[in-house]
């Protein structure tokens, strides 16, 4: 009976990582503001007093799941890499791992705070590594302004994710469908390779 039991009940790493998987979902959808203990609680099936147990105090929990999230998004960008596959917002929140961790990396951008400029900086960081990579394998060209590119592309992903409940609203699905994720690389792709204004003076007469 005692061994039965055991395989039963969940071991610490397992509440743990239910506890982090439960914050990273509500902030995700809620906010960290109206994220409480209690909730986290309630949706990882623990103890109010259990949460406080690990982590000490709601800015602790907070700060557990920035690392969380930072080891998925890495662990999510690797693996892309490693598939030849493009590392950009689409792409993540496409990955079934990475999907949540974007959201939660979107509410706190939405929420000031320090947290929200840490996540720009990081992300802003990676855009321009991504496109220095691009330019110096000769699929992009070097840019003018590399700080405006980066800011302007990243602007560009996160108004999806920021304005999230609209643009599924207006869409009829979810972000995370891939269907969706499908069309939004395509057009994305189409939009940087191809541009959209028209040359009305054409080529100039030699």
């Amino acid at each position: 009976m005692l061994n039965m039991c055991s395989a039963i009940e969940p071991t610490p790493v397992d509440a743990r990582q239910r506890m982090l998987t439960a914050t990273i979902d509500l902030v995700g959808r809620h906010g960290a503001r109206a994220t409480t203990v209690r909730a986290v609680a309630e949706a990882a099936d623990v103890s109010p007093a259990l949460v406080m147990h690990h982590f000490g105090s709601k800015a602790g929990l907070l700060a557990a799941c920035d690392d969380d999230v930072m080891a998925t998004i890495r662990e999510a960008v690797e693996h892309l890499g490693a598939a030849d596959r493009d590392a950009g917002l689409a792409e993540l929140i496409a990955a079934e791992s990475a999907g949540p961790a974007m959201s939660y990396i979107g509410r706190a951008l939405h929420e000031e705070g320090e947290s929200g400029h840490q996540w720009f900086d990081w992300m802003i960081d990676l855009t321009r590594r991504g496109m220095t990579d691009l330019a110096a394998s000769g699929l992009a060209r070097p840019a003018a302004d590399p700080a405006m590119q980066a800011v302007l592309l990243l602007a560009m992903d996160l108004g999806v994710v920021l304005l999230r409940q609209h643009v599924e609203r207006y869409l009829g699905a979810p972000i995370t469908d891939s269907a969706i994720t499908t069309r939004w690389a395509s057009a994305e792709l189409d939009l940087l390779t191809n541009g959209v204004l028209i040359d009305q003076e054409g080529p100039a007469d030699g």
